[in-house]
């Protein structure tokens, strides 16, 4: 329901920016000012002032067509290698600083400078 309100108010905007940009009659170019005049307008009315509508419209079209996907056999083992190899290098990597003595990122292994 949060789509309906929102696109319907977005259309709103549109079409009065729009109406009242042709009343306007800049001339030859009087529809194309319109057009892009009322987009403009449009989405920063609905940017600014219906937040909270905006955000509850995305996250209803991202449940829709999104937001419980199931992932497949093939992506869940990319997964699971993808996370064994990110575990394994930080296992790596840990070993490394151990053995060189230092205590983590931008560790200075002169004495002196501790």
């Amino acid at each position: 329901m949060s789509v309906l309100k929102y696109s319907l108010l977005r259309l709103g905007a549109f079409f009065i920016v729009f109406a009242a940009c042709l009343l306007l009659d800049l001339g030859t170019y009087t529809v194309f000012f319109a057009l892009i005049v009322g987009l403009v307008v449009s989405w920063a009315v609905g940017y600014l002032f219906f937040n909270r509508l905006r955000l509850a419209a995305g996250d209803q079209l991202a449940q829709r067509f999104g937001g419980g996907r199931k992932l497949g056999a093939a992506e869940q083992d990319d997964n699971t290698a993808e996370d064994a190899l990110a575990e394994d290098f930080n296992l790596t990597q840990e070993q490394i600083r151990r053995q060189s003595g230092t205590s983590g990122p931008g560790a200075s292994s002169d004495p002196q400078a501790r």
